[in-house]
């Protein structure tokens, strides 16, 4: 298997083992949880709803080698804090999140359509 851009199909090869039943079967699932983690992110959200979901959804990203998605994750999950916790710059990177969630949920759907 070969990378692409938004996944690493050598990743994600490591757990399935090239079985291609069981990689489409993960990458539904993930691009269920992209849905849900994404629609849950709320700026004005407390640290904590925030943080969760910014962390859950980074978790499943990195699992599928989605690692864009991951990386900016990991970033939205410093967004905390009296210091750092500000609307706007949740709002911005929130952006930033659903674009590339939306990226690599398309790639997702045509990695399994080309079986």
């Amino acid at each position: 298997m070969s990378n692409t851009a938004l996944i690493d199909l050598d990743h994600l090869d490591r757990y399935v083992s090239g079985d291609v039943a069981l990689r489409d079967e993960i990458l539904s699932i993930f691009e269920e949880q992209a849905d849900m983690w994404t629609r849950m992110l709320d700026p004005n959200a407390e640290d904590a709803a925030w943080k969760d979901a910014a962390h859950a959804l980074k978790g499943a990203s990195r699992g599928v080698g989605a690692w864009d998605v991951g990386d900016i994750c990991a970033q939205a999950e410093t967004l905390i804090g009296e210091e750092r916790r500000d609307v706007v710059r949740r709002s911005v990177i929130l952006q930033e999140l659903r674009d590339k969630v939306h990226e690599t949920v398309a790639e997702v759907r045509r990695l399994r359509k080309s079986k």
